[in-house]
């Protein structure tokens, strides 16, 4: 890929389907870099049958060589996390990939279902995933995972921006 990096993940929509296309759709252009633009997501089609439990919002992206920096990691996993601040997500995956990167964050809503299976057995999953007040985040099987962050890029979270 030579400095072409691939971002491509999915959001899957809890119930609210038509507010958070709705604030997708508002999104507009992003000004600044890593760029997050409503038409990086796919809103599919939320008509029965062409879908089968829940909705999935999919991102597609290229980046010239982002994950050299700390700083632009961050700020594409605060901006996806904004995002799902203002929707109403079960969870959320995306495989950044590259010459430069491989990682894969995930976010499960605490109130989902998934996440209040994860609460009754977050002790046994600490070292795989943080808690918040609003999800559980964390990096899956395939890409680098938190201490291979900590130690390349001193990478913390909760992510806090000066």
């Amino acid at each position: 890929m030579s400095g072409n990096e691939l971002v491509h993940g999915y959001i899957i929509i809890n119930q609210d389907y038509e507010n958070s296309i709705d604030y997708i759709k508002k999104l507009g252009k992003d000004e600044s870099y890593p760029f997050i633009n409503s038409n990086m997501f796919s809103i599919g089609d939320y008509e029965i049958p062409y879908y089968y439990g829940n909705m999935i919002l999919s991102f597609a992206a290229t980046y010239k060589e982002f994950g050299l920096e700390l700083d632009e990691i961050n700020k594409f996993i605060l901006k996806i996390e904004n995002i799902l601040r203002n929707i109403d997500f079960e969870k959320a995956q995306f495989h950044c990939e590259g010459f430069y990167s491989d990682f894969i964050p995930f976010w499960i809503n605490r109130n989902s279902y998934f996440g209040k299976k994860i609460d009754e057995s977050y002790s046994e999953n600490k070292e795989n995933l943080i808690q918040t007040n609003e999800w559980y985040f964390g990096f899956k099987d395939g890409g680098w995972k938190f201490k291979e962050l900590e130690d390349f890029y001193d990478f913390k979270y909760p992510i806090f921006i000066a």
